[in-house]
């Protein structure tokens, strides 16, 4: 638009490529892994449930992290904790959520469990540079926290340390984690016992559940912290290649 004295007048605005290459950078501080930066809410599938209980699970799972997104931060709950088998979705719906609540200007990190504790034994060597309390920090204070696959590892003292204070730390500050894992809370009345070749099942051990893998106490702070979603169907992923094998 022309000033009054005939000159014209510069207004500065901001190149989609600028934001596009701001978005890149922030996705890239989120951590999140390349094989689940395609996941949204929109790619998670449903119909891939092979009877109407299942498909009826995949869908609130989906609802619940949607309306938890939509809240976002007015719910009284400062998380979700998504729990059932492999292969169900749980990283899909956790990673859909922080993405789209990045996007809307929140800052997330995506943290692996295991990758987690290895980093943090790795620390211990003399030779490494990094320390226990610099690499837990981040995962301590970000804003968003998607903490994927708790308790992969086998329990121990330190193992239920470390998750203690990565929780505890979130717990007293309010801060929002997502949360998913493969061990339920009552694996026995949920059927989660092993199936041998043969046929014969194997009654699940006191380790199967996620109170014996990460303590009663953290177990307990985590119904105050998240909501929790548990997902029940089969491993679709396991299904997927089955299925390609039999028409191959």
């Amino acid at each position: 638009m022309p000033r009054a004295d005939g000159a014209a007048s510069s207004v500065a605005v901001a190149c989609d490529c600028g934001m596009q290459e701001r978005a890149v950078r922030v996705m890239e501080r989120a951590r999140i892994p390349k094989r689940y930066e395609h996941c949204d809410f929109e790619s998670y599938s449903t119909e891939v449930a092979s009877t109407p209980q299942e498909r009826l699970s995949l869908q609130q799972a989906k609802l619940s992290a949607q309306s938890f997104v939509r809240d976002y931060p007015g719910s009284s709950e400062k998380g979700l904790l998504l729990m059932g088998p492999s292969g169900v979705g749980k990283t899909h719906l956790a990673v859909a959520a922080v993405k789209e609540l990045i996007q809307r200007g929140h800052a997330g990190l995506f943290c692996d469990y295991r990758e987690l504790l290895k980093e943090i034994q790795a620390s211990y060597n003399p030779a490494s540079e990094s320390t226990e309390m610099r690499i837990l920090e981040p995962i301590r204070t970000v804003e968003i926290l998607v903490l994927d696959d708790l308790g992969a590892s086998k329990p121990s003292d330190w193992v239920r340390d470390i998750v203690g204070i990565v929780l505890n730390a979130r717990y007293n500050e309010s801060r929002t984690t997502i949360i998913t894992t493969n061990y339920l809370d009552n694996p026995t009345s949920e059927g989660e016992a092993a199936r041998l070749p043969g046929g014969k099942l194997v009654p699940p051990t006191r380790e199967d559940s996620l109170e014996q893998r990460i303590g009663a106490r953290m177990r307990s702070r985590l119904y105050e912290m998240c909501r929790t979603v548990e997902i029940c169907a089969p491993d679709f992923r396991r299904e997927k290649t089955q299925a390609g094998r039999a028409r191959a």
